[in-house]
């Protein structure tokens, strides 16, 4: 009986770290890179495991507050690019990620949900 509960163990330790084994977003950070009236605006993301950082992040962006939000998200790793030419300043670029680190590309938005955002066009 000891040999069997020790690969019950075994089996549930695997299967944890196979399904993310809880790693969690901790926050997004957004970088931006101008060129002219173009800025292109990378996401990283701040795990609670390792690998701690993850560059490109896939999130969902917006320009201003989700509000309402929408019901579902898709998430995508490409840069955002932002055309500043006749645009107001203080435009606001937000990224949205849900907090699973092992969450769908795309599905139902949560309440849980981690977000970052920051200023364009000055």
């Amino acid at each position: 009986m000891p040999r069997f509960s020790a690969l019950v163990v075994l089996a549930t330790i695997f299967f944890a770290l196979s399904c993310g084994s809880g790693r969690q977003l901790q926050s997004i950070s957004i970088t931006q890179t101008a060129n002219g009236q173009q800025i292109q605006f990378v996401a990283s993301g701040t795990f609670t495991g390792s690998p701690n950082t993850v560059t490109p992040l896939p999130v969902m962006w917006s320009v201003g507050l989700l509000a309402p939000p929408p019901p579902q998200y898709t998430l995508t790793t490409q840069p955002f690019t932002y055309d500043c030419t006749g645009s107001a300043s203080n435009v606001q670029v937000v990224a949205v990620a849900p907090p699973d680190a092992g969450a769908a590309t795309n599905g139902a938005w949560s309440s849980h949900m981690i977000t970052a955002s920051v200023m364009t066009c000055p």
